[in-house]
């Protein structure tokens, strides 16, 4: 079974990722202050995302081949929520398995190495694996909630996470908090980045939910996804 998949995300009037011109000295509260008005069992980020609240110090994996099996691992949590990270190749090193007051869920592909299973492990990290060289990001959901019970995700990712889930049709509500800003820098990520020309890809038609005026002239808007007029 799927979870429940809510895209949150802020964006300019032409539909950019924040970037430093914008000027705001506290960006972060016009993205989270929304965000934790959603319900949610997990969030969800990509690997430069996480990052910035992974490990700051040097690991030293282990070298040669260690014996670990490439299966899902689902470590000790007693957490209700999750902190999720896509991360295909397994750069994110951990000192704890949590993100603040949540348990941290690696999401990998088996090309990983087993010595970094191994550094996963000993610092009680689960993870899952969503295929052999890339993710089958339907696959991961499921197991998300299958063996964590995972039935609402916010998916808080830049661009080209947004972009991967919009691809394969898995998104069902889109929140968008619109900030009162016309960026016009040329070439800078956009909300949702899936690929360049059209091909064959129709657009995801949205139907409004709600609209509501935030820190004074920002405009917070949740849309459905229409699946039933999205190809």
């Amino acid at each position: 079974m799927k979870p429940y998949v809510i895209c949150h995300s802020l964006g300019s009037v032409d539909g950019k990722i924040k970037q430093n011109i914008w000027g705001y000295k506290d960006h972060h509260k016009y993205f989270e202050e929304p965000a934790a008005k959603i319900k949610a069992d997990a969030w969800l980020v990509g690997r430069v995302t996480m990052q910035e609240f992974s490990s700051k110090k040097k690991h030293t994996l282990k070298k040669g081949r260690v014996n670990i099996p490439k299966e899902d691992f689902v470590g000790q949590y007693s957490t209700k929520t999750f902190a999720v990270v896509i991360d295909p190749s397994g750069k994110c090193l951990w000192d704890t398995n949590m993100v603040s007051t949540e348990h941290v869920i690696e999401v990998l592909t088996k090309k990983v190495s087993t010595a970094y299973l191994d550094h996963l492990r000993s610092k009680n990290v689960s993870y899952i694996f969503g295929g052999e060289e890339s993710l089958d990001l339907e696959l991961v959901l499921e197991k998300l909630n299958t063996l964590f019970g995972i039935k609402r995700v916010r998916i808080d990712g830049g661009g080209h996470v947004n972009g991967s889930f919009l691809k394969a049709g898995l998104i069902d509500e889109f929140s968008f908090v619109l900030a009162p800003i016309a960026d016009g820098t040329t070439g800078s990520l956009t909300v949702f980045e899936v690929e360049e020309g059209y091909g064959k890809r129709k657009a995801t038609r949205l139907k409004l939910k709600s609209v509501k005026k935030i820190f004074d002239d920002f405009l917070w808007i949740r849309y459905m996804v229409d699946k039933n007029k999205r190809s």
